[in-house]
């Protein structure tokens, strides 16, 4: 399989298990905790991911913006398939910068379901709504934590725009 290919697969793969119960802060960065669990080949061992996606405040953009360097914390690699994201989806008007930080990542036996109820249990006890549940790709979790932070931009961007309009940064 090309990039091209793994990049298309990965991306029709993901699943949301989990969502955040809120959207991204208008005026402020948002923390999102996320966990990607992969189930890998042998379907006996299933990857754990946790980290903290960051999602900078939104600002007002020029479309060259997104020739810049907009990404912290993925390898190259990863970063190549995220900018492929990023000009299949093309963000305009607003501008929002990300960073990653990976706290974990485990290799748990057992079966998929299993370990997904087991961290849907401890999140919903932990009561964190920006926290996040992705089942994923193996070797492709930045594209499937992008497609992710992707559609929670696409549900906040309505409200974060009219924040902003209502604050006179865009002309209506």
């Amino acid at each position: 399989m090309d990039k091209n290919e793994q990049f298309e697969y990965a991306l029709k793969k993901t699943e949301v298990i989990r969502p955040a119960r809120q959207s991204l802060y208008t005026f402020s960065s948002t923390r999102i905790n996320y966990t990607i669990v992969t189930e890998l080949a042998d379907k006996i061992l299933v990857e754990v991911r946790s980290g903290k996606a960051t999602v900078e405040k939104p600002a007002i953009m020029a479309p060259s913006y997104l020739e810049g360097n907009f990404l912290e914390g993925f390898d190259s690699e990863q970063a190549e398939y995220i900018e492929m994201m990023m000009k299949k989806f093309g963000l305009r008007a607003l501008r929002y910068k990300y960073g990653n930080e990976t706290k974990d990542v485990k290799l748990i036996s057992g079966r998929l379901q299993n370990v997904i109820d087991r961290v849907r249990g401890e999140i919903d006890a932990s009561g964190d709504s920006l926290a996040a549940i992705i089942r994923g790709v193996p070797g492709m979790w930045g594209v499937s934590l992008m497609k992710y932070v992707v559609e929670l931009i696409a549900v906040s961007f309505p409200g974060n725009v009219n924040e902003l309009e209502e604050r006179g940064w865009f002309k209506k």
